[in-house]
């Protein structure tokens, strides 16, 4: 009855398959930059109190 409900393309598992990669590299380039960030400037924090300390 309904002319559009048998049009519907179904996706291929590849391409599924390939959008959950992509997303799932985005996502977790974006979880580790934040982290990485986070872990540098703890690192620069404790470099700094260092050098206060020694002069």
């Amino acid at each position: 009855m309904w002319p559009f409900s048998q049009q519907q393309k179904k996706e291929d598992k590849c391409d599924r398959m390939m959008k959950r990669i992509i997303t799932g590299l985005v996502i977790g380039g974006a979880i580790g930059s934040v982290v990485g960030k986070k872990l540098l400037d703890k690192h620069d924090d404790d470099t700094d109190e260092d050098e206060n300390q020694v002069q």
